[in-house]
């Protein structure tokens, strides 16, 4: 395996509903979608490689407030490596407030998920994993999908600017969706189904631990 991963690793793993898949209720924390099918397929196919692994992700959340949590919900916990995927909500509050959330238009987003990416390189994070951000409606190519493609777009051009690892989530559940459209990759056009969560997990660690 060629990885940036080290042994021992803390892995912290933020974003929104689709990183926090429940973890609430979940006897360790890390809820049942991608986050818990990473670790388990790391564990599988690298028994002898420990990582830990944590999820701090929040259903609801916007880079707002991913920033307004991010001393305690990341930089107290001190990871090696932090993954981020977020932006959905940024976009899909253009359908309406949701608990006084409103849209954030792509400047924003962009200055918000900038802010996010300087503190954790000011705190010593040794490496960044950035997942672009997904769909938002049923059609592949519906207006507010498309417009979550020109957030990807942003979270790319960061990946390179931060010399962070880009998982292409998006791409691959555009590309699985167009391909197979009777599999349920999502329940709502958004929250990925048990093969969503198995399509991120196995892109999320192909570009991880690409040799």
């Amino acid at each position: 395996m060629n990885s940036i991963l080290k042994p021992n690793d803390l892995i912290l793993f933020q974003g929104d509903s689709i990183t926090d898949a429940g973890r609430g209720e979940a006897p360790d924390g890390l809820g049942g979608g991608y986050v818990a099918m990473v670790r388990g397929l790391f564990q599988a196919l690298h028994p002898d490689f420990p990582v830990r692994i944590l999820n701090r992700g929040i259903g609801g959340d916007r880079t707002a407030e991913l920033l307004a949590r991010w001393p305690t919900d990341c930089l107290e916990l001190k990871p090696d490596v932090l993954s981020i995927m977020i932006g959905v909500n940024d976009v899909w509050r253009l359908k309406g407030e949701w608990n006084g959330q409103k849209h954030i238009a792509l400047p924003e987003y962009t200055a918000n998920l900038t802010r996010l990416l300087e503190q954790a390189k000011t705190a010593g994070i040794r490496q960044l994993v950035l997942m672009s951000p997904t769909t938002v409606e049923p059609e592949n190519d519906g207006e507010l999908t498309q417009l979550v493609g020109r957030y990807a777009a942003e979270v790319k051009r960061l990946a390179g600017e931060f010399g962070a690892i880009y998982v292409p989530s998006r791409e691959a559940m555009l590309a699985a969706r167009a391909a197979l459209p009777t599999i349920v990759w999502t329940t709502d056009g958004c929250h990925p189904g048990a093969a969503g969560h198995a399509l991120l997990a196995a892109t999320w660690l192909k570009a991880v631990t690409a040799g």
